[in-house]
């Protein structure tokens, strides 16, 4: 018998042969994500494994150690960095049908669910009870919890409440060794000692398998409004986001798109975009009426300060539409969500504020060089955890994924903007993940670090095991 039957039929006494499969045409659907990096090369699982708790998976991680065997966890697959993607084949763990929402504590604020439920629903349970679970990111109907906080994704709220992880009080983890943890708790302040929390946070399963999650919820805003303001550039509307958060306005959205990515959003609603707005920026508040009437007026008040103008109310409407995704509101999203002959990847890196439009500029000379201009999808901004000031900027590139010289170039192009942002001071972002998409700059920009995070992967994963071949960690 081979390793894989071994493992196949080893697989099959855990999680029963319904939750197993090494067809091909099953094993595909894993092959792909959202990235350019998924199209690329060839990613296809040995085998592919449902596991349905968290015994199960520890079971499966203590026989790809026996066998020598990479496991990828698979939990929504809508990255666009590639970081489910199994690099050198092996298992891919689909967490979905650790799907449990195990507990609502609205007395306590807290939600308790499995790793593979889906962002809709730990929202739709915790609003039954008559809380608010502030993680909502455009692709909430299908990724999952275990993919939110192993990626450090932020979302439409995310100016007021923070990252996923922000949200997260503890949770449930498998290390590379089969060994299973519970870190934090129901309190908001579970760090007795060192903040292991944060170890597991954003590591995209590499160093372990999260399994569980108690998270933060909040009470129901009685209202919300929005408002949106164009600016000439972008120095301009930084500038009204610092005096915003100068007045004390804490803001609940901030989104700033330039025109042409905002006509993208735009796209089937047909909305116009005034000719003179080169920048604009979403702001959304939450709270009584009072608070919401104040807070619209004061950002009103320092947009206008900025050189800022408002914009119409049917543009405002459909803005929030096109970005407020969920069950509910899913049929009134306006952005062309596939195009025929292109598909759009992002540049995810932080600059300093104040080489936005440096960084923005050079973008576009590096577009048109590569001749990126005809399809050309262009920049947007989202504000930074607990406050209205952005922190990273993203730029939207069009590749047609039918053709290898267009992905070729596409990695090229990425190379520059990464390397161009950490001349400038900047990092690497790990906000849409990191998976391959960034991972050739991280051991360059972690330095004699690298050789520290390494020494830990070595302790949590000593077969190297998790996510092998993944952000660096090479095998």
């Amino acid at each position: 018998m081979n390793k894989l039957d071994k493992l196949h039929d080893q697989l099959e006494r855990i999680v029963g042969p319904e939750y197993v499969t090494f067809e091909l045409c099953d094993r595909l659907v894993y092959s792909k994500d959202y990235s350019i990096e998924g199209f690329a090369g060839n990613y296809t699982p040995d085998i592919v494994v449902k596991p349905g708790s968290t015994d199960e998976v520890a079971a499966i991680v203590r026989i790809a150690i026996e066998l020598d065997i990479p496991i990828y966890t698979w939990g929504g697959g809508t990255s666009m960095s590639g970081n489910p993607l199994a690099v050198q084949h092996g298992i891919v763990l689909d967490m979905k049908r650790m799907n449990r929402i195990i507990e609502v504590d609205p007395e306590n604020l807290t939600i308790t669910a499995e790793a593979g439920s889906t962002m809709a629903a730990v929202q739709a349970a915790a609003q039954k009870h008559g809380v608010f679970f502030t993680h909502q990111p455009e692709s909430c109907l299908s990724s999952t919890i275990g993919g939110a906080l192993s990626c450090m994704g932020i979302s439409i709220f995310s100016a007021k409440y923070g990252y996923v992880y922000d949200q997260a009080l503890g949770i449930e983890v498998v290390l590379g060794t089969g060994e299973k943890l519970e870190i934090g708790g129901k309190s908001y302040l579970s760090v007795p000692s060192h903040n292991l929390l944060n170890l597991f946070l954003g590591a995209e399963g590499t160093l372990g398998i999260i399994t569980k999650a108690i998270l933060k919820v909040y009470p129901i805003p009685q209202h919300r409004d929005h408002l949106s303001f164009g600016f000439p550039n972008i120095t301009m509307a930084m500038a009204a986001c610092k005096r915003i958060h100068a007045a004390g306005c804490w803001p609940e959205t901030v989104y700033a798109f330039d025109k042409r990515s905002l006509a993208q959003y735009m796209e089937r609603a047909k909305t116009p975009i005034p000719e003179d707005v080169k920048m604009a920026i979403l702001f959304g508040c939450s709270g009584d009426q009072d608070m919401v009437n104040a807070s619209m007026k004061s950002i009103a008040a320092c947009c206008t300060e900025l050189h800022g103008h408002i914009l119409p109310d049917e543009l405002t409407h459909s803005w929030w539409n096109s970005v407020n995704i969920n069950r509910d509101t899913f049929d009134q999203s306006n952005f062309a969500l596939s195009h025929t002959e292109y598909e759009p990847d992002l540049i995810d890196a932080c600059v300093p504020l104040s080489k936005f439009q440096e960084y923005s500029d050079f973008c576009d000379e590096l577009k048109a060089e590569f001749g990126w201009i005809d399809i050309d999808f262009g920049a947007f901004i989202v504000a930074s955890p607990r406050g209205p000031i952005p922190f990273a900027i993203y730029f939207s590139v069009p590749i047609d994924t039918r053709l290898s010289a267009e992905a070729e170039k596409w990695f090229a192009f990425k190379e520059r903007m990464y390397r161009k942002a950490l001349a400038l001071g900047g990092s690497i972002s790990d906000v849409n993940g990191v998976g391959l998409r960034s991972a050739p700059w991280i051991r360059e920009q972690l330095g004699t670090a690298w050789t520290f995070l390494t020494r830990i992967k070595s302790l949590v994963d000593p077969k190297n095991i998790l996510n092998r071949g993944q952000r660096g960690f090479d095998q």
